[in-house]
């Protein structure tokens, strides 16, 4: 299945990487820098950003392999029959590892700080869906999953190729750290951009098992972020224990996806 595979050059990996990395760390800070008015117009720039990698996939694969790779190659990234187990795995996986943290909290005697979701149903649904469009989700995993894993597990293998995307997709979050407001300001720079890379593991095992369809990227990447906003166990006010714990949970997981046997695909 080969011929599923968008271009396998090195010119049109590289070729990713630069419009990806040059969309959203140009718009973030375009964003960041200058004080946009309307402020709406602020706003559109920081959450357009987050469209670069899914962006630069389309573009590359259109640039490379035309219009009948792209069409292969969009066929095979929305490729939905996969077993409903995994989209329940992609689902609810995350949200348990994270309710399982803040269980130990409580259970060390910690105090547990109040949910976002807590208020208003409305509220809270809508924000769950912004989270789906606009938070990252759509606007990441048609490059990370959709055309850089599945080029470089032809190449190196999935297992390889995880912890080459993870890198380069930890490095591409780097300016989220130095903008106000943003969740990253207040995480841990080196422990985010390790768990950056155990997520790609788990995000390239995921994918494997499912042949390489990003639908089930995509709701794992919309778990993690819904997750963490209605979950509170991102860092705030100083408490660190939830979300170390869950990156103990995480790099856990990771390692055991990593080293268990099975599948050895090398091209979706």
């Amino acid at each position: 299945m080969a011929d599923l595979v968008p271009s396998l050059q090195i010119k049109a990996l590289i070729a990713f990487v630069v419009l990806a990395f040059g969309w959203t760390w140009s718009l973030l800070w375009v964003g960041a820098t200058f004080t946009l008015q309307p402020q709406w117009i602020g706003t559109t720039t920081i959450i357009a950003s987050a469209f670069g990698p899914s962006l630069a996939g389309v573009t590359i694969v259109a640039l490379f392999d035309g219009l009948p790779g792209a069409k292969r190659w969009l066929k095979r990234s929305l490729i939905w029959r996969i077993g409903w187990g995994w989209y329940a795995i992609a689902a609810f996986a995350p949200l348990g590892m994270m309710v399982a943290a803040l269980a130990l909290h409580a259970a060390m005697g910690r105090t547990v700080q109040p949910s976002p979701a807590a208020g208003s149903l409305w509220l809270s649904a809508l924000i769950l869906g912004q989270i789906l469009l606009l938070g990252g989700p759509l606007g990441e995993e048609f490059g990370w999953r959709g055309y850089v894993l599945p080029a470089l597990t032809h190449r190196i293998g999935w297992r390889w190729a995880s912890l080459t995307v993870g890198g380069v997709w930890a490095l591409w979050h780097l300016p989220l750290f130095f903008i106000p407001g943003m969740a990253q300001a207040n995480m841990p720079m080196a422990l985010f951009m390790a768990s950056t890379v155990a997520l790609s593991v788990v995000f390239a095992r995921l994918s494997v098992n499912t042949r390489f369809s990003v639908l089930p990227a995509i709701v794992l990447h919309w778990s993690i972020n819904a997750g963490s906003w209605a979950i509170p166990v991102t860092p705030q006010d100083g408490v660190m224990q939830p979300y170390y714990l869950v990156m103990g949970l995480l790099f856990t997981v990771a390692i055991f996806v990593f080293f268990k046997p099975g599948p050895e695909a090398t091209a979706p």
